[in-house]
Parts: C-alpha cells; sequence; structure tokens
C-alpha cells in the first residue's frame, strides 16, 4: 500500500495570483521543492486537485489550464519531482457538480486509478477550507497552508507524524 500527498495547485504549489492565465507567471512556494523532493523520497505518491473555474468565468481557456499544469508538471519533474496525475475541475461553483472541492469525485476517480493508495494514511494539503473539507470527506488527513507558510516544514511535520 502507499501514502499519497494530494496538493492543491495555487496558493499551495504555486502563488496564488487570482486567476493564472499563462504559465509565465508561475511562481513556486517557498520551501515546495525540498518539502516535495522529502515526501517522494519517503514514498509518497504527488497528486494535484485543483479547482480551476476561471474556465467557466470566459477568464482563461480550458486550453491554458491545460497548458499551465503541463508547464508546472514539466517544471517539478526538472527537480526530480514527479506528480503521479492531477484531477481538475473546470465548473463554475454554482453547477454543484461532484468534481468541484470539496466534493469527493477528484479524489475518488484517482483512487480508482491508483488502488494501491491508502486513504486512511494520506493527505490533502491545501490553503482553502474546502481542501480540508475534501480531506474529510474522503477521510484523509487534511493540513491548511498559509501564503507564509514554508512547505519544507510542512513535509517535516508529515514525516515525524507518521
Amino acid at each position: 500500500m502507499k501514502r499519497a500527498i494530494f496538493l492543491d495547485r495555487d496558493g499551495t504549489i504555486i502563488r496564488e495570483m487570482g486567476y493564472l492565465n499563462t504559465p509565465e507567471f508561475i511562481r513556486l512556494k517557498k520551501g515546495i521543492i525540498e518539502g516535495l523532493i522529502l515526501l517522494q523520497k519517503n514514498g509518497f505518491y504527488l497528486f494535484i486537485v485543483t479547482n480551476q473555474s476561471g474556465v467557466k468565468r470566459g477568464w482563461v481557456s480550458r486550453n491554458r489550464v491545460i497548458r499551465i499544469n503541463r508547464t508546472l508538471i514539466e517544471l517539478l519533474k526538472q527537480h526530480k519531482i514527479f506528480i503521479k496525475d492531477i484531477g481538475v475541475c473546470f465548473h463554475h461553483p454554482k453547477e454543484r457538480c461532484r468534481c468541484r472541492k470539496p466534493e469527493p469525485f477528484m479524489i475518488w476517480r484517482l483512487l480508482k486509478k491508483y488502488p494501491e493508495v491508502q486513504i486512511e494514511e494520506s493527505y490533502v494539503i491545501g490553503d482553502k477550507d474546502s481542501d480540508i473539507k475534501l480531506a474529510l470527506n474522503v477521510g484523509a488527513k487534511g493540513i491548511k497552508v498559509f501564503s507564509h507558510t514554508d512547505f519544507r516544514k510542512v513535509a517535516t511535520q508529515i514525516l515525524k507524524d507518521g
């Protein structure tokens, strides 16, 4: 069985910039490289789960979000960080879909694809209450990060706790 980290994108891996609409503005958050390397070296699968309602709001195209995600994954790969998979919800909050965080469908879909992941030993990490509610909804542990959070400390705490 494997443990996993389900990471929010904006405000967790990269700096929050509102509705990011170009990969050139990707800025990694403090300690994210070191923290993700540490978690990966200790056997965690790394996933991204992200709400991207800017698509339905007309502020960014679906293709642009996909391009931004690919650029981020490639940037992390340059540091030997390998994102196992990504879940994206493009819906507007008013659509009440089942994939928008905190609804569990994004993670359930990933768990179906990666049945070796033991969700009870896994974490959802994000900067919003919806990320923590998602953790509760799927039976994972939730960690809320803030704009000033050094991700190395988050990773170190996860390893210390378990």
